[in-house]
């Protein structure tokens, strides 16, 4: 009896300590599954980012396995680019993100990129090699004083690639104090604007060559094709054309060599000849002879527009008067032209009075008065001449015509072009005319 009721005893005592961790195991249920859920949940979001690694290693139809590694690579690499640009930005958190996600891709994207703009600092230097050979190939020496037959541009581009400075300053001015920037402080754009403003809309580009001849900095400057080609493009326009369809190397050797119009002054020509007088009633023996002397001027702009004069005034007196586009004096005429190859194709019309230079009485219309020449055009072709030292430096005349209109008829009139009185018009320069610079090169 004593046994079967000490097993009892057992027995409830199991069945109470069954009940109770039981009871505790329902207490505790809540908190478990929580953390089975977290951990449930982490798991899946570890297993989808590997079946989304995965499947970008799966090679696509028709492609091999070197092209997926590569795809995956280029994913990694632009997002570790991404995450550089956002902490350079300040946002370190979203940059954290997204180098998890390339390291994700590929562990050690990190040293890739490193290695790759590596690769590129080698490629330029052997960039730089290649130019040194080809520096030596044309027999170019950096210490060597005389440089005739030396390609400039060249050698400048080596220098500056050995020094990785465009500008170099001199050893004496680093014991100045300098409390202002220095020009070479400033970027290369701000330079490049300020050379457009150099050259202007009149395409002064003279004082961009007095510009090149400063320094090696700015004889690269200088050489810019942008400027050269907007130079080109104001000049012809288009009739440009292709730079490869055309037996100049560069545009800057198009604009040199390539028949324009000068704009920097004027072409001028002087027309003298001998006209006989009227007999003297007093002697019938007696014939005087006049000498005609006068000054034809031309200034062309480079927006198309051109101003004519014909005047017995000497240049000095007359170049001031063709300074402004639009000219107040009625004995300037102003027109158009066109420049096609090496022929300048001039219409001039000249100008009617304003009615409001006319006498009128108050309460009255003002009449349309016609002049008495009528309404004039004159036409002009004119051929660009190059000398031996002066380039496009003369105009000769190759065709002058004049359309008058006058009571609603129309006559036309063909000069004939004699030496005498159509002498070839000489370019001077006037330095007046590009003193200012009205706004930058377009």
């Amino acid at each position: 009896m004593d046994s079967t009721s000490s097993d009892a005893g057992k027995e409830d005592d199991d069945e109470s300590s069954s009940s109770s961790i039981t009871s505790e195991s329902e207490a505790n249920s809540p908190k478990r599954s929580e953390l089975d859920d977290f951990r449930e949940q982490w798991q899946k979001e570890l297993k989808k980012e590997q079946h989304v690694a995965s499947a970008a290693t799966v090679t696509p139809a028709g492609g091999n396995v070197g092209d997926g590694k590569d795809s995956i690579e280029q994913q990694a690499r632009l997002l570790f680019q991404q995450g550089s640009e956002l902490e350079r930005s300040g946002k370190v958190f979203e940059a954290m993100r997204l180098y998890r996600r390339a390291t994700q891709l590929v562990p050690d994207i990190e040293f890739r990129v490193y290695d790759k703009k590596h690769a590129k600092a080698t490629t330029a230097a052997a960039e730089v090699d290649g130019l040194m050979e080809r520096m030596l190939e044309a027999n170019i020496d950096e210490n060597e004083e005389n440089l005739e037959g030396v390609d400039l541009g060249l050698r400048f581009q080596t220098l500056m690639a050995r020094s990785g400075k465009l500008f170099e300053r001199a050893s004496g001015d680093r014991k100045l104090i300098v409390t202002s920037a220095h020009f070479s402080d400033l970027p290369m754009e701000v330079i490049l604007y300020i050379l457009r403003w150099v050259v202007s809309n009149d395409l002064d580009l003279k004082s961009l060559e007095r510009f090149a001849s400063v320094c090696r900095g700015f004889y690269l400057l200088a050489r810019d094709p942008e400027i050269w080609r907007h130079a080109c493009m104001r000049i012809w326009g288009v009739n440009l054309g292709v730079l490869k369809g055309t037996p100049f190397s560069s545009w800057r050797e198009m604009y040199i060599n390539r028949p324009r119009i000068l704009f920097h002054g004027c072409y001028i020509s002087r027309t003298s000849y001998l006209r006989s007088g009227e007999n003297s009633f007093q002697d019938q023996f007696y014939r005087p002879i006049q000498l005609v002397e006068y000054y034809r001027y031309f200034r062309f702009f480079a927006d198309g527009k051109v101003l004519m004069m014909t005047t017995a005034d000497e240049p000095q007196q007359c170049v001031v008067r063709l300074k402004q586009r639009v000219p107040t004096q009625n004995e300037i005429l102003r027109g158009h032209y066109r420049l096609h190859d090496d022929i300048v194709i001039v219409v001039i019309q000249r100008n009617r009075p304003s009615a409001a230079g006319q006498m009128q009485r108050p309460g009255r219309k003002a009449r349309d008065i016609e002049p008495e020449y009528g309404q004039q055009t004159f036409l002009m072709e004119l051929q660009i001449v190059s000398t031996g030292k002066r380039p496009f430096s003369q105009l000769h005349w190759k065709q002058y015509t004049m359309v008058q209109q006058r009571n609603n008829q129309e006559k036309t009139t063909q000069f004939e072009l004699t030496t005498t009185k159509y002498p070839p018009l000489y370019f001077s320069r006037v330095k007046s005319y590009h003193q200012e610079s009205e706004g930058p090169l377009k």
